[in-house]
C-alpha cells in the first residue's frame, strides 16, 4: 500500500489485516508525525492479536508488553530515547524475540540496535479525519502473507 488516505476505520480494517499476516519474531517499525495515529494503528493490530488489555503508548516506559492469544506483543515507543543516557537505555534487541510480535513508534534512534524489519508502517495527517497510510513488506514472504491476508470482497 502506498500513499493511501483512510478514516480511522479503514485504519483498524488495515491493522486488523496486518495482523492476520504477521508471524511472531517479526518486526512492525512505525513512522509519522505526533497524532498521526501510530498508537491506533499498533492498538488495532494488538487486538486483532487477541490482547484484551489497554493499548497505551509507552512514551515514558519505552516498552509495554502485552499477552496476545497466540503471542506475545512487545509495544515501544522510543520518542524520548534521544533523552536517556546510553548507560540507561534498554536493550533494544531483547524485544525482538522469536516468540513476539515487535511493534516500535518512532524507532529512528533505536535503528541501530531493532535489526532489520518485515514490515514498515508510516502514517501521515491528510486531513482532520483522514491519514496517508504507506505500508511496506519488506520480503516476499511477508508480501505473500498480506495478500492472503485480504478479506473476502463483500
Amino acid at each position: 500500500m502506498e500513499n493511501v488516505p483512510v478514516d480511522l476505520a479503514e485504519l483498524g480494517r488495515v491493522a486488523g489485516r496486518l495482523a492476520r499476516a504477521l508471524r511472531p519474531g517479526e518486526l512492525v517499525l512505525l513512522y509519522g508525525p505526533l497524532g498521526a495515529g501510530k498508537t491506533t494503528f499498533v492498538r488495532e493490530v494488538a487486538r486483532s492479536l487477541g490482547v484484551r488489555d489497554t493499548v497505551r503508548s509507552p512514551s515514558f516506559t519505552i516498552a509495554n508488553v502485552y499477552a496476545g492469544a497466540e503471542c506475545r506483543i512487545n509495544h515501544l515507543d522510543l520518542y524520548r530515547l534521544e533523552e536517556i543516557a546510553d548507560e540507561d537505555v534498554v536493550a533494544l534487541e531483547e524485544y525482538v524475540e522469536p516468540a513476539a510480535v515487535t511493534l516500535v513508534e518512532w524507532p529512528e534512534s533505536g535503528l541501530e540496535r531493532l535489526g532489520r524489519p518485515q514490515w514498515t508502517v508510516l502514517l501521515e495527517h491528510d486531513s482532520v479525519r483522514t491519514r496517508r497510510l504507506t505500508l511496506r513488506a519488506e520480503g516476499a514472504e511477508q508480501a505473500a502473507r498480506w495478500r492472503a491476508a485480504a478479506e473476502p470482497d463483500a
